[in-house]
């Protein structure tokens, strides 16, 4: 971390600069007498002054704070400890400095001194370095919430050995490091929740998808059917829309559709937390099955115009990448209505061959998922009842068990 020293004088250090400038003046031009006494009083505050501004010059020169465990990772309602090193490489000592760290609220220091309506969680520490060597602060702290939280600001207050007061330094430049909070892993099982893929009913082998890679020939366009699987060349040699018809397959890939959006607001729903929790167990159990899956959420990222995703995750080594988008996954963003994602998935993403989307659903939903339906592809309903099937009236395949 790098830090610029915001340069103030006290009160008192201005004081004595004008007596000694005034008895310095008395004695040059007007050739007053001072006495021994005065003179030597008068030589240790020019001393005093001439060292502390050598210190003040000097001391920054060789002093290095970096954060030693720069990228963290914890479930939530786990303790931690941030460990700051903090070393002086020159001659100048520093003697009982205070550090003020500022961090994001989804950590929460156990001394917080932060104010509850600045979200952030803030606490001080007191160290002493010496001369060419290093001293580590250790700041314990508790994972409050999912997220990701980063040191916003922090300040060292140095004492002027040789003066009075304190040089004040100021972080200038974000600090290098990040503190993730997954997902709680124990939500699902307090409820309790019980969920298992059993094979045959969540992933079968036998059944059979459309391999768009392998065209066998063309037919009449349907209206569940894809724009991307018109054949343009033949329609228009046709003169009607014709759609491609393909190879069959036993790849099984599934696609995660989250749904940041509430039924009529712009807000998050009120179970979003809870929502991310199941999430974080029922990934865990699909990675378990090693079933090559994608996750995508309605939240515009400004790149290009593209939705927040990761693609075609596949074992148990793509379960921390998935912990970790589940962990940055903003709730108040810019979202898109979940009718209008669902449209955009239908006509440029991947057909998967199982959908399992959160959140409640509407007419305009509904609507939407029926063009999934069509095309064979098994559907999930993930919200406060656990996983559900979607879209079937009787044999409804329920994950929660009471």
């Amino acid at each position: 971390m790098r830090y610029k020293y915001d340069y103030s004088e006290t009160q008192i250090a201005s004081l004595f600069t004008v007596i000694a400038s005034v008895l310095i003046i008395f004695d040059i031009f007007y050739a007053a007498t001072l006495n021994i006494y005065v003179v030597f009083i008068l030589g240790v505050l020019l001393s005093a002054m001439g060292l502390n501004r050598f210190y003040e010059r000097n001391v920054m020169k060789h002093l290095h704070v970096d954060i030693i465990n720069d990228e963290v990772r914890h479930y939530k309602g786990e303790s931690g400890v941030l460990k700051i090193r903090i070393a002086q490489k020159g001659i100048m000592p520093i003697l009982s400095a205070e550090l003020r760290v500022t961090a994001g609220n989804d950590i929460k220091f156990f001394s917080d001194q932060a104010l509850k309506i600045r979200q952030q969680t803030e606490t001080t520490a007191v160290f002493t370095v010496l001369s060419k060597s290093e001293t580590v602060i250790e700041i314990p702290y508790t994972a409050a919430k999912r997220g990701v939280s980063y040191i916003v600001d922090s300040r060292i207050s140095i004492p002027r050995i040789f003066g009075f007061g304190h040089m004040d330094l100021r972080q200038i430049g974000s600090a290098k490091h990040e503190i993730m909070i997954y997902p709680d892993k124990f939500a699902v099982h307090n409820e309790p929740i019980k969920f298992k893929i059993a094979q045959g009913l969540f992933k079968n082998n036998e059944s059979l998808y459309n391999d768009p890679l392998l065209t066998l020939g063309n037919r009449e366009y349907m209206e569940m059917d894809s724009f991307r699987d018109i054949n343009w060349k033949q329609s228009a040699r046709m003169g009607e829309l014709q759609s491609k018809i393909y190879e069959k397959t036993t790849y099984t890939e599934w696609l995660i559709l989250v749904n940041l959006r509430s039924e009529s607001v712009f807000a998050p729903p009120e179970n979003i937390e809870r929502i991310f929790e199941k999430l974080s167990f029922l990934t865990g159990e699909i990675a378990k099955e090693e079933i090559t899956y994608s996750l995508i959420a309605n939240m515009k990222t400004f790149d290009k115009g593209s939705y927040f995703r990761i693609d075609e995750l596949n074992g148990l080594r793509s379960y921390r990448p998935v912990l970790e988008a589940l962990s940055k996954i903003k709730t108040v963003t810019f979202t898109i209505a979940f009718e209008r994602f669902l449209n955009h998935v239908r006509l440029y993403e991947k057909v998967p061959t199982h959908i399992i989307f959160t959140g409640e659903t509407d007419a305009l939903i509904d609507r939407e998922l029926e063009y999934f339906l069509h095309r064979g592809i098994t559907i999930y309903q993930l919200n406060d009842k656990g996983l559900e099937r979607y879209g079937k009236n009787t044999g409804t395949v329920k994950a929660v068990s009471r």
